[in-house]
């Protein structure tokens, strides 16, 4: 192989891989499939089963951050129970959204990670299935109840708690991420297991999220 040749496929080899991470990083602006994606975000229903969700104002700057193209941001009640939980589901370019973790977002808010993050799994309709960290936050400083956060990243309805998500989904031109926080507080166990409402809730809401980001 000649000289001449092994620097032309070397250049080529670097276009291509800047051109990837161009799109990755959103660098020329949101692209088409972003747009698509991200406008599947209002198809996500407000209301399901027991749950009614009430829309959250949230900061541009967080949205800026994220460099996310759509987003939801809900608290949803349980209308039997009364559990509660925080949803944050993101859109955007695959390289942002997949940096993103919470332990950043959190810390700079006081809280610090309790423990190590659980991969979890939760059992979906058709014998499906989809996977998720969990970790616990604490805050001393104000004091404050500690939170469970659990965060996920999706692809055409498939919900993955991944361990490498820039690599993972590095070709995906759109790539989701859902977060859902709960306030922890004790719990009588005296009465059997405690309660999972992150899990419950994510049974109930992950298949409605995949009618939206699936449908046509």
């Amino acid at each position: 192989m000649s000289r001449w040749l092994v620097i032309v496929i070397a250049v080529a080899g670097l276009a291509a891989a800047a051109v990837v991470e161009g799109v990755r990083s959103n660098r020329w602006g949101t692209s088409e499939d972003v747009r698509v994606a991200a406008a599947k975000l209002d198809g996500v229903p407000r209301s399901f089963g027991d749950w009614t969700g009430t829309d959250v104002p949230i900061e541009p700057k967080v949205l800026r951050i994220a460099e996310a193209a759509g987003h939801v941001s809900r608290t949803y009640t349980n209308r039997k129970t009364g559990a509660q939980v925080s949803v944050l589901l993101l859109c955007g370019p695959a390289g942002p959204i997949a940096a993103h973790t919470p332990e950043v977002c959190y810390a700079g808010n006081g809280f610090s990670m309790s423990g190590n993050p659980t991969r979890k799994t939760v059992a979906l309709p058709n014998n499906g299935s989809a996977t998720y960290w969990s970790v616990l936050f604490e805050r001393q400083t104000p004091p404050s109840d500690p939170l469970r956060v659990c965060w996920m990243w999706g692809v055409d309805g498939d919900w993955q708690a991944s361990t490498n998500p820039r690599g993972e989904f590095a070709l995906q031109a759109a790539l989701y991420k859902l977060y859902v926080v709960q306030t922890e507080r004790p719990v009588d166990t005296t009465r059997g297991p405690a309660p999972d409402p992150i899990h419950d809730f994510l049974v109930d809401f992950l298949p409605e999220v995949n009618k939206a980001l699936t449908a046509s």
